[in-house]
This record gives structure tokens, sequence and C-alpha cells, in this order.
């Protein structure tokens, strides 16, 4: 068994022929999640024994562009596209929105400097754009930006990148003001990628790459807001990631995370199960019925594994 910190978590790698002996409970150091890489089909058994989550270690956000903007919108449930209808009038009243195509150094630094300042203010933040600026300027792929400016000053943005391979639009880095966060501003800049790549005679957008444990890096909350943005989400290693994999977790506590953890294990361990199914990791009572999606083949809740408690599920 290997412990490592994580940004902040700290994580106990095993192997899957360590598991029976548990040694994570005798470690005498603090232990949040136990995690087994890319487990054989043999060890799948064991670890759901013992309580393991097995998922896919990175989860894509895609959505399918269709042919116009009225025609996704109206896939989306009645709530939502009163969500977003809300967000683009506020934004139009005292907004202006700008596509730079390609995205130049003043309008990237722009970016960035807001960027910075939204990741300076997570707990776990990693400013994964400001170190890729040189790639985001003079690497081959062909990148461009959505800004959404007030009077001349950055209300927010968003860098889209374009992989004509894929037939998608990657909207891979975004930043709003606080005062716009709460306006849901997000919601009209990446409707804008979306017109833009949909105008490109893109099929697919896709909404981000992200670790499966929300309650980290990311939070729950941004699982339903993507939900509701008419996103779903697949194994990552299935939307044209050659070094997706799976990996199993066991959450023991929510010491260091987000309560309620969220992870997304597969259905069932049966051969070529691709569905998946939200877990939700909390102590609390919790309205499943908020984290439901279309794409899901259920939700569950359960306790962390170092507190013993009945398993429900629904």
């Amino acid at each position: 068994m290997d412990i490592v910190d994580h940004h902040g978590l700290s994580v106990a790698h095993v192997s899957p022929e360590e598991v029976a002996g548990r040694p994570w409970y005798g470690a005498g150091r603090h232990i949040d999640v136990v995690r087994a890489t890319a487990p054989a089909a043999g060890a799948y058994g064991e670890l759901a024994a013992a309580g393991f989550i097995r998922k896919p270690a990175f989860l894509s956000w895609t959505a399918e562009l269709g042919p116009d903007e009225d025609a996704f919108l109206s896939l989306l449930e009645t709530k939502a596209r009163q969500d977003i209808r809300r967000s683009r009038a506020r934004a139009d009243r005292v907004l202006t929105l700008e596509v730079h195509d390609p995205v130049g150094p003043d309008v990237l630094d722009r970016f960035l400097a807001l960027y910075r300042q939204r990741v300076d203010a997570m707990a776990y933040g990693i400013p994964i754009a400001s170190r890729q600026r040189e790639r985001l300027l003079d690497g081959r792929e062909k990148y461009f930006a959505v800004l959404a400016l007030r009077d001349g000053e950055l209300a927010g943005g968003c860098i889209a990148w374009e992989c004509p391979e894929e037939d998608a639009v990657r909207i891979r880095f975004s930043a709003v003001t606080e005062e716009w966060r709460r306006d849901s501003l997000a919601r009209t800049l990446y409707f804008a990628a979306m017109r833009t790549a949909r105008d490109k005679g893109y099929r697919w957008a896709t909404l981000g790459d992200e670790p499966n444990l929300y309650g980290h890096l990311t939070k729950a909350g941004l699982f339903r807001f993507k939900v509701r943005m008419g996103f779903r989400c697949v194994p990552s290693q299935d939307f044209h990631d050659p070094d997706g994999l799976d990996e199993a977790d066991l959450v023991l506590n929510l010491d260091r995370l987000c309560d309620p953890c969220l992870i997304l294990g597969y259905a069932s361990d049966a051969p070529g199960e691709r569905s998946l199914r939200a877990r939700l990791v909390t102590g609390a009572p919790i309205d499943l019925r908020a984290y439901a999606a279309p794409f899901l083949a259920g939700v569950e809740h359960t306790p962390p594994a170092g507190t013993p408690a009945r398993v429900t599920a629904s």
C-alpha cells in the first residue's frame, strides 16, 4: 500500500491482492480514500465486497449540438430552459459578448488574469490554463475565446479547443467574476461557445474531462449544473481519451471531501457494462432525486466506509 497526498487528499493506492487484508485500517495514518487502479475483471467481486466503487477514472461531458439552438433547448427540462433563458436575458441587458478566433496574447492574458483570481479562491485549485499559456498561443491546436464585457471590463470568458478529428469543440477553461457567477453567466458563455461550434459545422461539444470524485477538486453541484445544461457524461475512454482507464475507490471519511461526495460507478460488473450509476457518499440524509439524470442507471446513497451504517438504494 502506498499513501500519497493528492492535492490535499490522502489517497492510499492498493493492489487487488491487498484488499482482503484491509491494510488501510491499520496504517496508523489518516487516509481519506483507498484506490485500486486498473483492476482486472477477476478482482471485481472482492473489491465490491469490500465496499469499493468501480468507476472510470475520468468522465467526459458531451452534448450533440443538433441542427440549431432551439432544437437543443427543446430537449431540456422546462426549468433548465427557463434558467438558461433567464441568465442570457440578464447578460444581454448589460454585457457585450465577443468571439475571438483565433485567441491572441492580449485576449488570453486578460482572460488568464481573471482565471487565476478564481483558481486562487478555490480550496484545491490548479491553474492548468496558466501553465499552458504558450501551448494555447503557439501550439498546433486551434482555439477560440468567448468574452463577456461590461463597459469594457471583463465579466467572464471561456476558451474552446477545436478538435476536427473528434468532430467536437472542447470547452476547456472558463472563469467569471463572483458577481456574475451568482447570475449564472457561465451558462451564457457556454451557449455562445456552442453556437460558434455549431456554426463551424461541429457535431459535438464537450464541457470538460473531470476526475470521477466530486467533492474534492470539483463539487457535486457541478454535476447537477452540467446535467441541466443538456450534457451527459461518459467514461473518458469512450470519448477519444486513449489514456482513459478504470479504478475502484473506497471513501473512508469526508474529513477533506465536501458532503455529499459523488462518484459515478459502473452499474454492474457484467462484461461490457458501460452504463453508470450515481453513488452519493454522505453521512446525512439526502434527496437522491436531485442527482438523477436520464443517462444514469439509478442513484444510490451509502455512508463513508469508516461509518458502520445501513446502505440504502433507489
